[in-house]
């Protein structure tokens, strides 16, 4: 039997029920949703907080295909007497998809009665890295293979993600003749990584040597058969321009027209030797420790923006734009770490760039909707 009190016009459960609606048609509804459902089911689970069993909550924390991770987080969350049970804190922590170890912390602090705080950054970073370096091995496996499966290829460079990876699968793409997929993550790169003046300018020296590939593809030509005007533009990035544009255009006047570069520089006897390296903005971020990821991705209904800020950040925004860079929607972003979700069952499928704006710094990436 269920008894209801009423407080400031609104309806809640006595303090000695759990589950405001029936148990058992509690576990019936979230056993039986669908993806779509998710947002309906969960405002009916918070609505009924704290008053849910631990049933109900092991039930909605084992209904992954249905629920991100952060309103899972945020079910449990608004259900702080049944997190002081050890069980089932136990259980969101050795379950067969466990729960993040940092919302598993943070629901712990939150059962103690202490405000939310930063958890476990330091085993974040090395995640991150380990990731990134299982992902490298894993490529210098497929390009040692007798036959190198692109795809696998591309896949990987893509897990391990920014401008430098991105071009390597560029290069994927035209040496599979696939022009239109190389083209189409060429014209992408500006706003995906926020290129702005001399990486701009440098960028648009590398799409030039990109269309020139893809020229000479169409017209079954080759390096060493160039038309005077290709080749007096491959003398001026070769003297001009900076970066990948500048190597490439050299490696091929040296290798098919004799042509000889130096870069050894002639210093005053008057100053002392330096050592200096360009400035890499992607690394920047990582060391600063910003980062972001959407998942899934393709996604159709629903997607999980994961994200941390630099450990001197605590607000920031989320923003979706499409290819043409109109922004889509801005999501604001508080805490150090966390997760936001994002309803999609209205965009329009396509690419779209997500960004993560805090302190000054940007993160972006891919994201695909179906």
């Amino acid at each position: 039997m269920k008894t209801f009190q009423t407080w400031k016009g609104h309806h809640v459960c006595s303090s000695s029920i759990l589950d405001c609606r029936d148990t058992d048609a509690e576990l019936l509804d979230i056993q039986t949703a669908q993806p779509d459902e998710m947002w309906s089911l969960r405002t009916q689970l918070l609505g009924d907080s704290p008053h849910l069993s631990r049933e109900v909550l092991m039930e909605t924390a084992d209904k992954t295909d249905v629920f991100p991770e952060s309103a899972i987080f945020d079910i449990m969350a608004a259900n702080p007497d049944e997190l002081r049970k050890d069980t089932l804190i136990r259980y969101l922590e050795n379950k067969s998809d466990p729960l993040p170890a940092y919302m598993i912390e943070t629901l712990r602090q939150l059962a103690n009665g202490f405000t939310y705080k930063t958890v476990l950054l330091n085993q974040m970073s090395a995640y991150y890295s380990g990731k990134v370096k299982a992902a490298q091995d894993i490529i210098r496996s497929i390009l040692s293979d007798s036959i190198t499966n692109l795809n696998d290829l591309r896949n990987w460079l893509d897990n391990i993600g920014g401008l430098i990876a991105d071009k390597q699968i560029i290069c994927t793409y035209l040496q599979e003749g696939d022009t239109s997929n190389a083209l189409t993550l060429l014209n992408m790169l500006p706003a995906l990584y926020d290129l702005q003046g001399e990486e701009l300018d440098a960028y648009y020296e590398y799409s030039d040597m990109i269309n020139l590939q893809i020229t000479l593809q169409s017209q079954n030509r080759n390096i060493h058969q160039l038309d005077s005007t290709e080749i007096a533009g491959l003398l001026w990035m070769a003297d001009s321009a900076s970066g990948d544009a500048k190597v490439q255009a050299r490696n091929i006047l040296e290798y098919a027209y004799s042509y000889h570069y130096c870069d050894c520089p002639s210093l005053p006897d008057s100053i002392g030797l330096k050592s200096s390296s360009s400035f890499n903005y992607g690394n920047f971020i990582k060391a600063k420790g910003m980062e972001i990821n959407a998942t899934p991705n393709p996604a159709s209904t629903w997607v999980a923006f994961d994200y941390r800020l630099a450990l001197t950040d605590t607000e920031g925004t989320i923003t979706i734009s499409d290819v043409s860079g109109r922004v889509i929607e801005a999501i604001k972003v508080t805490g150090n770490q966390d997760q936001k979700v994002w309803d999609i069952r209205r965009i329009k499928q396509g690419v779209y760039i997500y960004t993560l704006n805090a302190g000054g710094l940007k993160k972006s990436a891919k994201l695909i909707i179906k």
